[in-house]
């Protein structure tokens, strides 16, 4: 049975919700923890913690959908690459490798009808 185009458009707002709402509160949990950035490491970590909160914001609104599922996707990918590359197993981080998975599918998806940044 095929999916209508009506129940496309509901998982898609659903999903650009879930992740976009994720990304946001992921980064905004870590910087309501930490100081303010005393060092040049601190301050990257600060702006990565921003620039997935940003990315989250994009994502619930639907603007700029393909920037903002492509940085996330590199945002939480990253650590998870560099640990494979680095002999940690496939299956070793399954939260990660689900955030990952659920970005990439969010960036294939689109936004969907329900967006700002449609057209």
């Amino acid at each position: 049975m095929a999916a209508s185009k009506n129940r496309i458009d509901w998982a898609l707002l659903c999903l650009r919700l879930a992740v976009g709402g994720m990304a946001f509160l992921s980064g905004l949990q870590p910087l309501l923890h930490s100081a303010l950035p005393a060092s040049l490491p601190q301050a990257g970590y600060w702006l990565l913690h921003l620039a997935e909160m940003l990315c989250g914001v994009f994502m619930i609104l639907g603007l700029w959908m393909a920037v903002a599922s492509a940085g996330l996707t590199l945002i939480i990918g990253w650590p998870l690459v560099t640990g494979w590359l680095h002999g940690a197993p496939l299956l070793g981080n399954l939260h990660g490798l689900f955030l990952l998975l659920v970005a990439g599918a969010s960036a294939l998806g689109g936004a969907g009808k329900w967006a700002l940044g449609r057209g």
